[in-house]
């Protein structure tokens, strides 16, 4: 099963499975727009990996003004965001793949992402950090959250064996947990926070910094200057 068929396939139980299998979700997602300034306002967002629309539903909250485009590769993650946000004109949806980005340069004042990176093998990663920040204005910010390899195998480990105790505690079943896992298996290409790092700038990205951490799950912060 390709990553498209994985989450269209679960796309209508997904909201429900990722709040039982990622620990503190919510907070996480909170803190991507957290720690932007009280005066920045974007005219321009691009939010890569939307989902079913729940980091979506934070970037309208806080920038109602701003014009929104949403990636995702998968149709019916598209179409539940469309379902979801009828009612906002200023969200434009892109079903395609990562590797088929084609914007203008300079025309994002904004670029984030939620857990999707980590589905495009390494140098694909390179490739895409490149990109966006070729299509940021100066000044622009990237923030993306995404899961993140340990230093070594017994960290690496570590954080899977604790992981799976608090999906446990969130309600996850272990059919739930033996989903994740194939997934991860098969679909999932995780780095190093230090990797990550020497890839932004070599991207050309300043100020690069770490806003949030638990276990896997990293939140990355990076200016075009």
């Amino acid at each position: 099963m390709q990553v498209q068929e994985f989450y269209d396939k679960i796309s209508r139980d997904y909201s429900d499975l990722l709040r039982k299998a990622v620990p503190r979700y919510d907070e996480m997602l909170n803190t991507i727009t957290e720690y932007l300034p009280g005066d920045f306002n974007p005219d321009k967002i691009l939010e890569l990996g939307s989902g079913s629309g729940n980091l979506t539903e934070k970037l309208v909250l806080k920038f109602p003004e701003s014009i929104i485009e949403i990636v995702d590769i998968s149709e019916e993650f598209i179409d539940l965001c469309k379902i979801r946000f009828k009612n906002k004109t200023n969200i434009t949806y892109h079903q395609i793949d990562f590797k088929e980005l084609n914007f203008s340069s300079g025309i994002f004042d904004l670029v984030v992402s939620s857990i999707s990176i980590h589905h495009i093998k390494n140098p694909e990663k390179i490739t895409l950090f490149k990109m966006i920040y070729k299509i940021l204005k100066s000044g622009g910010k990237f923030i993306f959250v995404d899961q993140t390899m340990g230093n070594n195998s017994f960290i690496y480990k570590k954080h899977i064996d604790n992981w799976h105790k608090q999906a446990t505690y969130l309600g996850s079943s272990e059919k739930d947990w033996k989903l994740w896992m194939e997934h991860q298996h098969k679909h999932d290409y995780h780095a190093t926070i230090s990797e990550h790092f020497e890839w932004l700038q070599l991207s050309g990205f300043k100020n690069i910094d770490i806003l949030w951490k638990n276990l896997l799950w990293t939140i990355f912060y990076s200016e075009k200057l």
